[in-house]
């Protein structure tokens, strides 16, 4: 599979960034309707929702048109979803590569896809709805790890999972996210921070979430409990990634509702590097699996 480096991921968000700047329009929550209009796009919800699509980008010659999935009852979802289409609008050469059927292109936002377009356009969509001069304000004045998390998601009405992953590549903490379903892993993010640690090995997809910890306990739950579940608890960090130090870590387990999946964020809070605030880094810190959209 071919992966979106870290240097485009950071030149992606940043495009984000300045497009916002440029059209007068970075405040949170971002109006992606009025940045929609100034190209004369217009976005509608999907009539029929289609098993595992997102949203859709319509062309008929040089007019452009995004439906977007109301199969999945949350707003930050259906946000990025719109923000994952506009990614394959702005984003320079999307247009060319990215396939039309009968001119429409479906898509699977939120980092579930292995396309390469399709995780070009996830990382798009992060920057558009989560720019990296308001965020850093966020994230520093607030608590870490989940609570943290929480506050992005709040403020820009991004989606969790998207608001974790851009927690995890701009905080100097020690954290990792792992999103899981049916207690296999679906893809990992680490911080810089976490990364760090001597001799820690990558959580993998399609592995089993290791035995004993909080998020196990969580999907041995009914599936009605799995999606409400909040669970916080102490554990050892080499419980998940193994190493050679054995570190404290909180690990706070949150289900994602109807989407059928559960998030872990796991932080270190005896560990911290002062020196190190990548800005965009959350685009560097995927594993094998992302999904994308397009310009």
């Amino acid at each position: 599979m071919r992966k979106v480096s870290s240097h485009r991921q950071k030149s992606l968000v940043r495009r984000a960034e300045r497009l916002l700047q440029d059209e007068n329009l970075l405040e949170l929550p971002v109006d992606l309707e009025a940045l929609s209009q100034t190209r004369g796009i217009l976005i509608r919800e999907m009539e029929a929702d289609e098993e595992g699509v997102s949203g859709m980008l319509l062309r008929h010659g040089d007019t452009f048109g995004i439906l977007y999935s109301t199969q999945i009852p949350n707003i930050g979802f259906q946000r990025f979803s719109i923000a994952h289409e506009l990614g394959h609008y702005f984003i320079d050469g999307h247009l060319d590569q990215i396939p039309f059927d009968d001119n429409v292109h479906r898509s699977r936002a939120d980092f579930v896809s292995n396309n390469y377009y399709e995780r070009e356009a996830d990382h798009f969509a992060a920057g558009l709805l989560m720019p990296i001069t308001p965020v850093r304000r966020i994230i520093h004045r607030s608590p870490s790890g989940l609570g943290g998390i929480q506050a992005v998601q709040e403020e820009t009405n991004a989606s969790l999972t998207a608001a974790a992953i851009r927690y995890v590549g701009m905080t100097d903490e020690a954290v990792a996210i792992i999103v899981s379903s049916n207690g296999i892993v679906d893809y990992c993010f680490m911080s810089g921070t976490m990364k760090s640690l001597e001799g820690i090995d990558w959580l993998h997809k399609n592995t089993l979430v290791p035995s004993d910890t909080i998020t196990e306990s969580t999907w041995n739950k009914s599936e009605e409990e799995q999606r409400e579940a909040y669970a916080e608890g102490e554990i050892d960090i080499t419980a998940w990634f193994g190493g050679r130090r054995s570190v404290a870590a909180g690990e706070e387990v949150i289900g994602l509702g109807s989407y059928g999946r559960v998030l872990t964020v796991l932080t270190c809070h005896d560990l911290i590097d002062n020196d190190y605030i990548d800005e965009v880094s959350d685009e560097a810190l995927e594993e094998s699996w992302t999904p994308r959209f397009r310009r």
